[in-house]
């Protein structure tokens, strides 16, 4: 069997199939306004869409790429949409296995990813990569002379973002994009549409969204935050002290991940302003950053 009829088998396809799956049909210009992770699996549900559009689909996932997407998350997400879209428990094992031959094939060829169940002899677990799911995991060769490495922890990063850049400012969405079940919000102001419409997005999908701002920001022309209120039913709180500042700019994703920095979510950030920004998923930092926001939302009105 070819590995094209592995993952055929996969989708209901071969020989074997007792009926096959009709797939819905995807454009790509819906495709181009979703998320990474939604983009993988509605590509793979849609995947005669994706075939027929081949061109297009492959240059929405290659801007994902360049924005940052994690490759091994991607691939993550690959193989749990194929054991998901498998018809029995042979095609799941099935699709299971072609992820693991093509993560070979790319790590042969171009120094990739190895599934975290193929081991060498002459490689040892060495650097993990982002992904909270933590399913697969760097290897480097390592020396026979030279004492085993310790093990990091296979689903922390840190990553760095700098504006204005279009591309960090995807990241932003994209990371407002992955909330699941919380999305607490602590900055300045927001003034930028296209982030406003990611906590939109958000909070229809199901997630407990609320924000934290300052008092006299709230006031400022093109401000979002009471429109957000007003027309989404999103709860927000202020300082209310015109005498100081509410500066912090973060927000934490399911009490689990972080993005904090310089960066003021408003146009003039996004354009013109030089802004740094962290994005982590550290435990400690993101226990910290949720107490502080527990914090301020006990303390403000």
């Amino acid at each position: 069997m070819s590995l094209s009829d592995i993952i055929s088998a996969c989708f209901g396809g071969g020989s074997n199939a007792s009926s096959e799956r009709q797939a819905p049909y995807l454009s790509a210009d819906d495709a181009a306004q979703m998320p990474l992770e939604v983009f993988v699996q509605r590509s793979l549900e849609s995947a005669p869409s994706a075939l027929g559009q081949s061109n297009a689909f492959c240059d929405i996932f290659r801007k994902h790429i360049k924005s940052g997407a994690n490759t091994a998350y991607v691939a993550q997400v690959v193989q749990d949409s194929l054991t998901r879209l498998a018809s029995n428990d042979t095609d799941r094992a099935a699709a299971q296995w072609a992820c693991q031959i093509l993560a070979l094939a790319a790590q042969s060829s171009a120094g990739g990813y190895y599934p975290p169940q193929v081991q060498d002899q002459n490689h040892s677990y060495a650097q993990a990569v982002a992904s909270d799911s933590a399913g697969w995991e760097m290897q480097q060769p390592q020396q026979h002379h030279k004492p085993p490495q310790p093990q990091a922890k296979s689903d922390v990063y840190v990553r760095s973002y700098f504006f204005p850049s279009e591309e960090s400012f995807n990241a932003l969405v994209q990371f407002l994009d992955s909330a699941q079940s919380s999305l607490d919000i602590c900055v300045f102001n927001i003034t930028d549409n296209g982030i406003a419409n990611a906590i939109i997005a958000a909070k229809r999908r199901g997630v407990d969204v609320r924000i934290i701002t300052d008092d006299e920001q709230l006031k400022c022309k093109g401000s979002d935050v009471e429109r957000l209120q007003e027309d989404h039913g999103i709860p927000f709180k202020t300082d209310n002290d015109p005498s100081k500042f509410m500066h912090s700019k973060f927000a934490v994703i399911d009490q689990r991940a972080v993005w904090c920095g310089s960066y003021n979510w408003t146009v003039a950030g996004r354009r013109y302003n030089n802004e740094s920004v962290i994005c982590t998923n550290d435990p400690e930092t993101a226990h910290a950053f949720s107490s502080e926001f527990s914090n301020l939302w006990n303390q403000f009105s």
